[in-house]
């Protein structure tokens, strides 16, 4: 994949892979996990691989009964996507035609989604020969990114079957994991002058 610039903030990297080494931006290296909804594979980490293999057809995602469908990641340390590249299969009528992008939503499905603001959007060009990115704004919410969805609503062959080759984030990641930590808040009871403690578990 191209070569970008740093994101803002400290423990920004660059990804290593001693077998594509000319992929130092290429986020897939640091998903943990990636799922399909509305797709024939419920998982998606096929099309999540080196820049180098964008236009191989083995593992492709095929939605499942209409040209709807929902990928959802999940990165192992907060990364920062700067931009983005989908390579549609097949016919070009079953090539995603537009996208929209959904940042820190783990449990996002079809049924929330439509109650859920996207952070970006955008149509997509049919990217036979994978050249083509686009670059996701605004910056800061795809800063310190752990989760992102993909949801791709239309095709440009308004067709039941849209299929995805592959999919390209670039960016750059930290080296702090995902955890689940404990916040202890203070709260100061009405015109007693006794504190109470309520403990908090979450996961960032």
């Amino acid at each position: 994949m191209g070569r970008g610039s740093h994101g803002p903030g400290g423990g920004a990297g660059h990804s290593h892979s001693e077998e594509y080494p000319d992929d130092t931006w290429n986020l897939y290296q640091h998903i943990a996990q990636a799922d399909a909804l509305n797709a024939v594979d419920n998982s998606a980490l096929s099309v999540f691989r080196p820049f180098a293999r964008r236009l191989e057809t083995a593992g492709s995602l095929h939605s499942d009964g209409d040209e709807e469908m929902l990928v959802k990641v999940v990165f192992a340390s907060p990364c920062s996507i700067r931009r983005l590249m989908v390579v549609g299969g097949g016919n070009p009528s079953h090539h995603p035609r537009h996208v929209r992008v959904y940042v820190g939503h783990e449990d996002l499905d079809f049924q929330s989604i439509e109650d859920v603001i996207p952070v970006y959007e955008t149509s997509l060009p049919v990217n036979q020969a994978g050249e083509a990115y686009v670059n996701v704004h605004p910056t800061g919410a795809f800063t310190n990114v752990t989760t992102v969805s993909f949801f791709f609503d239309a095709n440009h062959g308004s067709v039941d079957e849209t299929i995805v080759q592959y999919i390209g984030m670039q960016g750059d990641h930290t080296h702090d994991k995902r955890q689940a930590v404990q916040a202890k808040y203070e709260l100061l009871s009405q015109g007693h002058g006794q504190k109470t403690h309520i403990q908090m578990d979450s996961t960032v």
